[in-house]
């Protein structure tokens, strides 16, 4: 199913259009610009942009992919949920996705989705090229040299004298005088540059290091501190003499059933066996996706642990991991609302 394709048709009779659960899909004006060095006006062009923040109309899209390929609108739907879900993985892992006739994406440093527009599709209703043009009117340019005329006396016409070389030198050290004043700076600005700036990085460096040197235990509060006269003598305490223990009697204690411990990693999947694992969040920060796993290991899921770090850095919670797929997407289902509407099954 080419989704690329519907959303670049429907974007030349919609403002906008709205992938669910990715984001919204609409058009961008480029005015007309003209370029120098081809002398050529681009004409004007509208091409495909993105917002990870959706809009209104997100039944536009499986309505019209589902007239067009005749099948059910809930399954078209269904279709979609999962291939957002494969898009976001792909991209997650570093991976670039391509839509057809729209663009490119890739997730940057930050994990933040970027966009590049393929600009072969024009969505602007009447896009004409402009022809060649001449430069613009008020450019000067320079006017051809004349060269002189050829005469038949060559020997009559006067040679320039030589010059002597004294002016040559005067020259050369006058355009040297000229460049050292240039380069030189005036005063205002050197003593900017002597003073003003050695200062501004001493107290750049204090306020880094405000703790090291004027914290509780920074340099000089210790400078501050009063230094005892006399050592303090350390009284010593006679040891205690062992005493002997009073039989008792063995009481019999009944053991109290153990509980599993949050804290502690669940048991992990026998090695070699396909996993299906019910993922229930993905975060950069590690701690707050061991936080979510012991937090659900306290409300009953026994098995809920952080998956290894992906390559983009995301730590990703499991709620759980079934050795069949009916069997996780059973649990899936029985989740609280607010898990299952961002639950999803990694298949392993």
């Amino acid at each position: 199913m080419k989704i690329g394709k519907y959303i670049s048709d429907l974007l030349f009779t919609h403002e906008s259009v709205t992938l669910t659960g990715f984001g919204t899909f609409s058009t961008r004006y480029i005015p007309a610009r003209f370029i120098p060095e081809k002398k050529i006006v681009e004409s004007p062009s509208k091409i495909a942009d993105f917002s990870p923040e959706p809009r209104e109309g997100g039944r536009l899209l499986p309505e019209y992919i589902a007239k067009k390929e005749d099948r059910p609108v809930e399954q078209v739907a269904a279709y979609l949920d999962d291939v957002v879900k494969e898009i976001r993985y792909s991209l997650e892992s570093g991976k670039k996705v391509e839509f057809e006739n729209l663009g490119l994406f890739y997730m940057d440093a930050d994990g933040n989705y970027q966009f590049e527009a393929d600009r072969a599709t024009n969505y602007l209703d009447q896009a004409t090229d402009v022809p060649e043009v001449t430069a613009p009117a008020g450019i000067k340019t320079d006017p051809p040299k004349k060269e002189p005329a050829e005469t038949g006396h060559q020997d009559e016409i006067p040679q320039p004298e030589s010059q002597p070389d004294e002016p040559v030198i005067t020259n050369q050290k006058n355009e040297e005088e000229m460049k050292e004043k240039k380069t030189r700076l005036p005063a205002a600005l050197r003593w900017l540059a002597y003073v003003l700036i050695p200062l501004l990085i001493i107290l750049i460096l204090l306020f880094a290091n405000y703790n090291f040197f004027f914290g509780d235990e920074g340099i000089f509060r210790r400078a501050e501190r009063p230094v005892a006269e006399h050592p303090v003598e350390e009284t010593i305490r006679p040891e205690a003499v062992p005493q002997e223990e009073e039989p008792v009697e063995d009481e019999v204690r009944e053991e109290e059933p153990a509980v599993a411990d949050p804290a502690l990693e669940p048991p992990r999947p026998e090695p070699g066996r396909r996993v299906y694992y019910i993922v229930v969040g993905s975060f950069r920060n590690e701690l707050m996706a061991k936080n979510l796993a012991e937090e659900l290991r306290r409300e009953g899921a026994t098995l809920a642990h952080v998956l290894g770090r992906t390559p983009s850095n995301y730590h990703r919670v499991c709620y759980g991991y079934y050795y069949e797929l009916g069997e996780a997407e059973r649990q899936k289902a029985e989740l609280s609302d607010e898990l299952r509407q961002v639950a999803w099954i990694l298949h392993r």
